[in-house]
């Protein structure tokens, strides 16, 4: 049996005691822990506006160190979500976000392109470390709302992301690149705190098979899961290509740096807003609409902001953004429930292998941008949505070939 399956039987026997969730004390601390991590690494798009004078970057170097960041944190998502599900999550946790906030705190100090690439690849592993265990022990504090589970896990990781951008931008203009080391004291703080809350559970040992089947989808669907991961994909094309390049794009129109900072910090507090009400709807609504409706609105959205200027156009960030944290812990939840034999390994699936593109998007575009026009290269995203509907299409068509066991 694996050591999910386990973790969840013994969290469903102490809610039937009238214990409650062993692990409900800690899921605060879950998310402070993942809004620290997300912090480490969301600043990088607004750091870019000093380091392209600095070292001398294209877009197109730009858009490269975005993919090998993201090829480095995504292909090795799987790894560790298997680990997770084989060892100690908490350890896995633990290290991955110490690793991931030293390196990225070395980030201004980098003298060269070359060193800057190899830090960012090295630095993405902690967030490949991180995020399987975590978002697989966040599940299981409520099994009968998985939904609103992984918003609540969502929303610490989202508001790391908003906030980030905005601060450490401030901190750029006042002392420079050394700014970023400010992470790393807070990364190595929250490592030890985490540490200290979390080796007082004491996980259940490993069973040599047997056990009841789990709930939601025995055996489940690889198909589904495949869908799934192609629909994330997409989005995360999307966010990353608007994320990186948001800020520059504001700036080459006219915008203070600081302006494009607070930009990227709106669109992320956004992204916090919808990742908040997505997973409840989804357990209200289900998952697929949320899902469907989250990724038209978004292309909508996107339209509008690059023909719109001053408060019209933040309005469309700030819709493009809700709509995409609307969709994000649903899109888990999903994988979670395709692949229920292995938490671990489905969200990481959905959190690794999903995220691959992402680092693809932010290339594409800078090269498009150096042939032609930063707006054009935004505009290259117009369509990527739809190629998650299509995706979203087949899940249903295998789900319902194949129904779920509920």
């Amino acid at each position: 049996m694996q050591k999910s399956e386990l973790l969840e039987r013994d969290l469903r026997a102490r809610m039937a005691s009238g214990l409650g969730p062993w692990l409900a004390g800690h899921a605060p601390l879950m998310s402070l822990a993942h809004l620290i991590l997300e912090a480490n690494f969301n600043f990088l798009p607004v750091t870019f506006v000093l380091l392209i004078p600095k070292l001398g970057l294209t877009y197109g170097q730009i858009g490269t160190l975005a993919l090998l960041a993201s090829l480095s944190g995504t292909l090795s998502q799987p790894l560790f979500g298997w680990l997770s599900d084989r060892g100690d999550p908490r350890t896995i946790v633990i290290g991955g976000l110490a690793w991931g906030g030293v390196l990225m705190g070395l980030v201004g100090f980098m003298p060269s392109y070359a060193g800057l690439a190899v830090l960012l690849a090295l630095a993405a592993l902690g967030s490949a470390a991180f995020h399987p265990p975590a978002a697989a022990l966040s599940a299981l504090t409520e099994a009968g709302n998985r939904g609103r589970a992984m918003s609540l896990f969502s929303v610490g990781g989202n508001l790391g992301a908003a906030v980030s951008p905005a601060l450490v931008g401030l901190a750029l203009g006042v002392v420079g690149l050394s700014a970023t080391a400010v992470v790393i004291p807070l990364s190595l703080a929250t490592a030890v705190l985490l540490a200290r809350q979390l080796r007082r559970i004491q996980l259940p040992a490993r069973g040599h098979g047997g056990g009841d089947a789990h709930p939601i989808a025995p055996g489940g669907s690889m198909a589904a899961l495949v869908a799934i991961v192609v629909v994330v994909g997409a989005r995360s094309y999307f966010q990353l290509a608007l994320m990186t390049y948001l800020p520059e794009w504001l700036r080459a129109d006219g915008q203070s740096l600081a302006m494009a900072g607070a930009a990227l910090a709106i669109f992320m507090v956004a992204v916090s807003v919808g990742s908040l009400f997505g997973g409840s709807l989804s357990d209200r609504a289900g998952r697929l609409p949320v899902i469907a409706a989250s990724l038209v609105v978004m292309m909508a959205g996107h339209w509008l902001l690059l023909r719109l200027s001053g408060l019209p156009q933040m309005a469309s960030v700030v819709l493009v953004g809700t709509m995409i944290g609307a969709s994000f812990p649903v899109t888990i939840v999903l994988a979670q429930e395709a692949w229920p034999r292995s938490v671990g390994f489905a969200s990481a699936m959905v959190m690794g292998l999903g995220w691959l593109p992402a680092g693809l998007g932010a290339w594409a575009v800078g090269h498009i941008a150096d042939g032609s026009s930063l707006t054009a290269g935004l505009g290259s995203l117009l369509f990527v949505p739809l190629v998650g509907v299509a995706a979203l299409g087949v899940y249903a068509s295998v789900t319902r070939r194949k129904p779920a066991a509920v």
